[in-house]
């Protein structure tokens, strides 16, 4: 049986439901007091490394900030993940400072330019393309019923659907009164806006599931828009988090982290992640006790069971291949990254109804990339939907990375479609 879910993020979640309130600590900056409405969040963004000051110790809170700017703090915000091209902008040349954070956002179609083609790095910021870039980022935000507290006023047609949703996730302030939706945004409420999404990263239940064999420890995401017939994706980590630390997985272990760390946007789909314990040699050795898990929170939360789907990195890409081919009916998508596992085609041949899609490093010197392209052939000579993504100058650990941040939202699209 699950014992009654323990959130890790309930100050979180509580700072997200509340204004921000003045903060006590001194602050980094001399021009932003304790008691302003924003210091909180300027302390926050700075703590983080995302917005620094001007200069002379002050941060400027009633300035604005470029468009350049504000790519480059999303980039870092990401953690400054490697783009796998270049800004493709005429005003844009490849020497600029910002040109790294704008490919990255550019490739994830989180900016566009004007009619005219041009970026506009040196261009002020607005509130309603602020509010087009963070709803872009939430993969256009989840359906939103509330209309928000703050009065939004001269809003473009084109920004509507976004500074709606905006608002209804608290993060346009109401300290300011009403707000000119085409005026420039300040550097004050830009750190709001950065403290309040980012904070409020996405809840990851801490639970535990008992069987007669052995109990599983797992993290639980629920969509904010959940409702019956929704998507599961089953995400089984590699062999270092092992053990009975759920903390292990959202600090270190690739996907767990970047939907951790609210890098995925509002994912549409339950995500289930257990956490292997430390006497178990694999995830082979727990299937059953996963299967029943799975069955489990499929009947507890209405899941569309045609819609499961599963996917692992290293010993957890290894066991996404053995699990499907244990339960191929269970699992309508699998995406094993850099795993490996001998089989033989009759064995694989029961993977005819499930898509493949396997992920690898050229560079592995863990896992040679050689057993799953293989595999994928074999796969494909059966005429099964199976196909691989080989990244050229990777190795082992740089596949999730490139799988799940730089591939765009390709990935979770294809787990939730």
């Amino acid at each position: 049986m699950k014992t009654k879910p323990v959130p890790i993020l309930l100050t979180i979640l509580l700072a997200f439901a509340l204004p921000l309130s003045a903060s006590t600590a001194e602050s980094p900056f001399s021009d932003v007091t304790p008691s302003a409405w924003y210091a909180d969040a300027v302390s926050d963004v700075s703590a983080h490394g995302w917005m620094n000051g001007v200069g002379g110790g002050r941060f400027a809170p009633s300035g604005t900030l470029t468009r350049a700017m504000l790519v480059t703090i999303l980039w870092r915000a990401a953690d400054c993940p490697s783009p796998s091209g270049t800004a493709p902008f005429p005003d844009v040349t490849q020497e600029s400072w910002y040109t790294d954070g704008l490919a990255w956002c550019a490739e994830r179609s989180l900016i566009t330019g004007y009619g005219n083609g041009c970026f506009g790095p040196n261009d002020a910021v607005t509130r309603e393309q602020l509010a087009a870039v963070f709803y872009r980022y939430a993969d256009n935000g989840a359906a939103v019923s509330a209309s928000g507290k703050t009065i939004l006023q001269n809003g473009s047609s084109w920004s509507a659907e976004a500074c709606t949703w905006a608002n209804a996730k608290g993060l346009f302030t109401d300290a300011l009164g009403a707000l000119d939706l085409s005026a420039p945004a300040s550097r004050a409420e830009i750190a709001y806006w950065f403290s309040t999404y980012f904070s409020a990263v996405p809840a990851l239940d801490e639970c535990s599931f008992h069987t007669d064999s052995l109990t599983l420890r797992y993290l639980l995401y629920t969509p904010g828009s959940a409702h019956d017939g929704m998507p599961l994706i089953v995400y089984l980590h590699g062999g270092h988090g092992k053990g009975g630390d759920l903390s292990i997985l959202t600090d270190t272990d690739g996907f767990p982290q970047y939907l951790a760390d609210g890098l995925l946007g509002e994912v549409p789909a339950y995500v289930l992640i257990p956490q292997l314990p430390a006497d178990q040699r694999g995830w082979e050795t727990a299937a059953d006790a996963v299967m029943q898990l799975i069955d489990a929170l499929c009947v507890e939360n209405g899941i569309d069971r045609s819609r499961v789907s599963l996917a692992g990195h290293s010993m957890g890409g290894t066991g996404t291949w053995n699990l499907a081919l244990l339960f191929p009916d269970t699992f309508s998508r699998i995406a094993p990254m850099s795993g490996s596992v001998q089989t033989t085609p009759e064995a694989l041949a029961a993977l005819e109804a499930v898509s493949v899609w396997a992920f690898v490093g050229e560079n592995d010197a863990i896992v040679s990339p050689e057993s799953s392209k293989q595999l994928v052939a074999a796969l494909t000579k059966q005429k099964a939907d199976a196909r691989i993504t080989v990244f050229p100058d990777t190795d082992h650990f740089g596949v999730p990375q490139k799988a799940w941040l730089e591939n765009g939202t390709a990935l979770l699209d294809w787990l939730t479609a």
